[in-house]
């Protein structure tokens, strides 16, 4: 398999992550650490949350979760931390104050717009170029060889397999045209790709997001409180998220 260039995106990720934490031991800055799935459904979250708690600055920094899981063991501050896996969140190294089930996703097989190469998640076999996740980091991917391992397909179109840094990566690389098939989460679908099919949960497992919280600061535990509220869990359901 091959891995898609990722120095420039993870020279500007890094640039970003030193910006942020250089400024996150501030007493009025929350740093959200986020799984690359939830970026765009944050965007308007993170803005209605600053409107809401005067004089506190929220910052989002999304990406594949194993990536920043691997940056909070390495002491990177962050408050917050939305993953999408469970696993992200078992491998934390540091201690954690709260711990809750946050949301749930599905994983879908999608093509080029007018292109399909496969009717089926599992049969891949006129897939020129397959685009997942990195299954190091990126859960979306962990998901897909999951369940291409269990139809027993994987060492068939493993050579063919090319590795993205984070989910919204393999959507572009879609979009483009640059693979013929890959596998995003229902939240990434739009109008641009060919949705084909879902995975089912019985070959993928669950798909969880867990949320916890890593500092005392009262103004993070009412933010991560309103996380929870059934007015902001809409916005993310209306998103294609689920409960």
């Amino acid at each position: 398999m091959k891995r898609v260039s990722g120095v420039i995106i993870g020279m500007a990720v890094a640039l970003l992550l030193s910006q942020v934490w250089s400024s996150s031991d501030s007493e009025d800055t929350v740093t959200i650490l986020a799984a690359a799935s939830l970026g765009p459904a944050l965007e308007e979250i993170e803005r209605q949350l600053e409107a809401e708690f005067e004089g506190i600055d929220v910052r989002v920094v999304t990406n594949g979760s194993g990536a920043l899981r691997a940056q909070i063991n390495h002491g990177s501050p962050a408050d917050i931390f939305l993953a999408a896996s469970v696993d992200d969140v078992d491998r934390l190294q540091i201690p954690i104050l709260e711990r809750d089930m946050f949301l749930h996703n599905e994983l879908w097989l999608v093509t080029p717009k007018g292109k399909p190469c496969a009717e089926t998640w599992d049969d891949l076999n006129t897939c020129a170029r397959i685009v997942i996740g990195d299954p190091i980091n990126v859960p979306a991917g962990r998901y897909a060889k999951v369940a291409l391992e269990g139809e027993d397909v994987w060492e068939e179109v493993e050579p063919r397999v090319m590795f993205a840094q984070n989910v919204r990566q393999v959507l572009t690389l879609i979009e483009q045209g640059d693979a013929n098939a890959g596998f995003v989460y229902k939240t990434e679908l739009t109008t641009a790709i060919e949705s084909i099919q879902s995975v089912p949960f019985e070959a993928t497992g669950a798909i969880s997001y867990p949320a916890v919280r890593l500092t005392h600061d009262p103004y993070v535990r009412d933010i991560y409180a309103r996380l929870f509220d059934d007015e902001i869990q809409a916005h993310f359901l209306a998103k294609g998220f689920s409960k």
